[in-house]
């Protein structure tokens, strides 16, 4: 049975994208911390390699600024939460709680029909984010299906981790189940899948951050703060190719700018986005 996790980069052969900078960070606490709230502290700080900050009465500014810090990781009563220059992140699914009711209403979905996904098959989606298409990608490919998404900033991967793992939802009921089933690695997506033997996917899919939202969603200003800039090289595409088995699919905002500069033939259009399509077989 898969579980949400945080695995370790492929080992590097060759790095074709741009990396984005690691930000300087530590693990503290809400303010009048329960015994809990310390002990997953310092545990997440073993895990991690973060450094682990008792809070005290002191503001999260001033813990940051004494520190020379760019941000805290704040474990929070309910769960964890991301504190930037007085802005906090806590995980939440999005769309994916309308997208997983809209297709267990027989419900078309267009990323699922770009995507072809069927129960049982596996996809590799290279740009987690907050995971709400790797959600609805766990959703389609159900049980025996395996989804796993990769996400190149270390703390917005430890954020999604711990958020699929704990978040809890009872309408749809299928949301947290398929939530639960995706596997969330902590690496880049140009050494990943130069890691990868041949045919290991039935489908490798790119969302390569926008320089503007397409539509509102909780934290997707702050997401774009950490993503990693840039979209795949035509290498990278290369690589995808060889190990998906079924086909390659990028998303780009309309009219698919990106989609033509990377030299994707079939495009499928919606009302704010394309998706590219190679297919492998």
């Amino acid at each position: 049975m898969s579980q949400s996790q945080i695995a370790p980069d492929a080992a590097s052969r060759h790095h074709v994208q741009p990396q984005h900078p690691d930000l300087a960070l530590a693990i503290t606490t809400v303010s009048r911390s329960r015994v809990q709230e310390c002990e997953t502290a310092r545990r997440i700080a073993a895990e991690t390699g973060y450094p682990y900050l008792p809070r005290s009465n002191s503001a999260l500014a001033q813990i940051a600024a004494q520190a020379g810090l760019d941000g805290l990781l704040v474990i929070e009563r309910q769960g964890l939460a991301l504190w930037i220059n007085d802005q906090s992140l806590r995980y939440h699914p999005n769309m994916a709680k309308l997208r997983v009711l809209a297709l267990e209403q027989q419900k078309n979905d267009v990323l699922i029909d770009a995507l072809q996904l069927s129960p049982g098959d596996r996809v590799l989606d290279c740009t987690c984010g907050l995971g709400a298409d790797a959600i609805v990608a766990s959703y389609a490919v159900g049980p025996t299906g395996r989804v796993c998404a990769l996400e190149s900033s270390r703390p917005l991967a430890l954020l999604v981790t711990r958020g699929m793992a704990s978040f809890a939802l009872a309408d749809p009921p299928e949301l947290v189940p398929a939530m639960r089933r995706v596997e969330v690695h902590h690496a880049d997506f140009a050494t990943h899948l130069r890691a990868e033997a041949d045919n290991t996917w039935d489908v490798v899919y790119f969302d390569p951050m926008f320089g503007e939202t397409v539509a509102a969603a909780h934290g997707l200003d702050f997401v774009r703060h950490l993503a990693q800039p840039g979209g795949p090289a035509p290498a990278d595409l290369t690589e995808a190719r060889r190990v998906a088995r079924r086909r390659v699919v990028m998303k780009d905002r309309l009219p698919g700018p990106e989609l033509d500069r990377l030299g994707f033939a079939t495009v499928q259009r919606g009302r704010r986005v394309c998706y590219g399509i190679l297919d492998t077989l």
